[in-house]
């Protein structure tokens, strides 16, 4: 077996320019460069783009742009397709050195073979009984490794995250490499590639596993070291079945779009599979970086519970004073409801930071903005009628109305009004006071507190509003 080199701590993240960056990428990503931190190590971004057909410079430009706004700097870069050159150069010798070989098997012959070996229930693999020959007629179609398919050698390492695994050699068949000289396939440039940058440690989702006895076959054939796995486990929706779109946002744009904060999502993303010391769930960048270990990242699927992402953005939304939420609230506001006078929005940051959970869920909140549209039936509480509504709405006026100042806008004064008035009226029944005039404000069952409204809303429009329910009420 290929001897496992010690090295400084050198980790990758390697993704494929075919998409956007995803919530699988964002947290191997930065399990790696956490590791790397812990261990003050190199942190290596490597974009594998030689599948020229599907790779893409939007998405590459769209994955660079994710890991930037998630603070995971790299300090190196690479592209697989500017090293085509040392992916030959490693080709031509295996080929000179008869480790590896043309095959001339079509795309059709390989899948009747497949088909074949399904029906038997034998595990799919392709043996080239005429490895280094060159039959008449037939065209090159691709370069594999040679493997002997009557090995008992069982390929074997250890996994820092699920310790021993091991694979029978004979099950694997001969690996493709690439499709020619300078075409290579995955499995063989990430060979290379892990070698010739010193990676120390791969860290990676358990859906590699299995390519993991293949790279080390090709390791073997090269001649040169491996480095250490670690398999980090799934991300699963909560009906425990894999991440899918189904289960909510997968693309990592939709989180920033809506408004989730880089601290927030990095806080979340390290908990998915592994847990602190404390199992504290409120941690600092640096917090997770002291902590951060290999070995305590969980086997086991990592459930991705969107319910305690809103908890703990909701969180790190609470730590902003008025003035850097009203600027952070801002641009999300004026997403949805136009330009806007940041002193308003600044009267609304207590409201935000009391109930957001994403920054775009200032949505909600449309009623500070625009009228309210509701039924006359709406204002009128449970224990109550049209009449007693509009008495009470009539009443809140009154006293709304009265020498209250707006702008110091007390309060507990007004609340004490306004339990007074309930109790005098309705027999001490608040919700025949504080419904109505809830309703009125923001056209809305749930909502912040009405006298808040009224505080954010101001004088003018506030009473505007109440009149306006009480209109609906005649």
């Amino acid at each position: 077996m290929t001897k496992v080199r010690k090295l400084e701590i050198r980790v990758r993240i390697a993704p494929s320019p075919t998409g956007n960056l995803h919530i699988g990428t964002a947290r191997t990503a930065l399990f790696n460069w956490l590791f790397a931190k812990h261990h003050t190590g190199q942190f290596i971004l490597r974009i594998e783009d030689t599948d020229l057909e599907r790779s893409d410079s939007g998405f590459e430009k769209n994955i660079l742009k994710g890991l930037e706004w998630l603070g995971l700097k790299w300090d190196e870069f690479y592209k697989q397709s500017e090293r085509l050159d040392r992916y030959e150069k490693h080709l031509k010798k295996l080929l000179e050195e008869k480790k590896a070989f043309w095959c001339y098997h079509t795309k059709e012959e390989l899948e009747a073979e497949k088909k074949e070996q399904t029906q038997k229930k034998e595990a799919p693999r392709h043996i080239c009984a005429d490895k280094y020959q060159e039959p008449i007629g037939k065209e090159r179609q691709i370069i594999r490794l040679a493997v002997d398919e009557n090995s008992t050698c069982v390929i074997h390492f250890e996994d820092i995250i699920r310790g021993h695994v091991e694979f029978e050699q004979r099950v694997i068949g001969d690996l493709s490499l690439a499709k020619d000289l300078r075409t290579p396939l995955y499995n063989f440039a990430v060979v290379v590639d892990d070698y010739e940058m010193k990676i120390s440690h791969v860290i990676r989702g358990e859906d590699h596993i299995a390519n993991t006895p293949k790279q080390i076959l090709i390791a073997e054939a090269l001649g040169v070291s491996l480095p250490q796995f670690a398999h980090l486990p799934l991300i699963l929706g909560e009906d425990r079945s894999k991440l899918s779109k189904r289960h909510g946002a997968v693309n990592f744009d939709e989180y920033i779009g809506a408004g989730y904060l880089p601290e927030a999502l990095v806080n979340f993303l390290a908990l998915l599979g592994w847990s602190p010391d404390n199992n504290a769930e409120i941690l600092t960048k640096n917090e997770i970086i002291e902590q951060f270990s290999l070995e305590k990242v969980h086997k086991s699927g990592a459930i991705f519970d969107v319910k305690k992402l809103n908890w703990i953005n909701s969180q790190y939304i609470k730590q902003f004073n008025d003035e850097g939420l009203a600027d952070l609230t801002m641009p999300f506001v004026e997403k949805n409801f136009g330009k806007q006078d940041k002193a308003f929005v600044l009267k609304l940051a207590s409201v935000f930071r009391e109930r957001l959970e994403y920054l775009d869920q200032v949505k909600e909140f449309k009623y500070f903005f625009s009228e309210p549209e509701y039924e006359a039936d709406m204002l009128v509480w449970k224990k109550s009628d049209r009449e007693k509504t509009r008495k009470a709405l009539e009443s809140v006026l009154e006293v709304l109305s009265g020498n209250l100042e707006w702008e110091i806008f007390d309060e507990k004064y007004i609340r004490s009004e306004l339990d007074k008035l309930a109790e005098e009226k309705f027999g001490g029944d608040r919700g025949a006071v504080y419904w109505p005039l809830r309703v009125s404000l923001s056209g809305e069952k749930f909502s912040p507190d009405p006298v808040q409204i009224a505080r954010v809303m101001g004088k003018e429009k506030s009473l505007n509003r109440i009149k306006n329910a009480i209109k609906k009420l005649h």
